[in-house]
């Protein structure tokens, strides 16, 4: 079963995606602004296949400035939780697998138990690494593998 928490985690994270995505264009990965090297007072973009004319950004607080830096943070924040949703989404994996882990395993024979045999019934007298000891209802001892006997009822 999965948790409704963990589904809730991941509608919330895809909607926030959807929702940084549309608000606006988002910067190619490793963009960055630093400061022009001729003109310490200026910015520009580093690390973009953008003509040099284009990636003049101007003064600090300036409206293209402005724009890229929306751009990378929306950027920064679609990698983090792109992140977190991939963690979530591994986690609703682990948990749908889980049933299967910790599904309810055959029950163990024991001393005293009932099983069939060949058609036959027989009380288990002593249960071994590979072997039961049985005997039927006429007091015979026999013995059989664990894996040819079918349990029936529990002592």
């Amino acid at each position: 079963m999965i948790s409704s928490n963990l589904q809730a985690e991941r509608d919330a994270l895809l909607a926030k995606l959807a929702e940084i995505r549309n608000s606006g264009p988002v910067a190619p990965a490793n963009v960055k602004i630093h400061p022009d090297f001729l003109s310490p007072k200026s910015w520009m973009l580093i690390q973009t296949d953008l003509p040099m004319k284009e990636r003049y950004l101007g003064l600090h607080g300036s409206e293209k400035y402005r724009d890229w830096e929306a751009r990378i943070r929306r950027r920064d924040q679609i990698q983090e939780l792109e992140k977190q949703l991939a963690i979530v989404e591994e986690l609703i994996e682990r948990q749908a697998n889980m049933e299967r882990l910790f599904t309810e395993l055959p029950s163990s024979i024991d001393c005293g138990d009932i099983v069939e045999v060949g058609g036959q019934r027989y009380r288990v007298e002593d249960v071994g690494f590979k072997y039961l000891r049985l005997v039927d209802p006429d007091g015979k001892v026999t013995r059989c593998e664990i894996t040819q006997a079918q349990l029936v009822g529990k002592s």
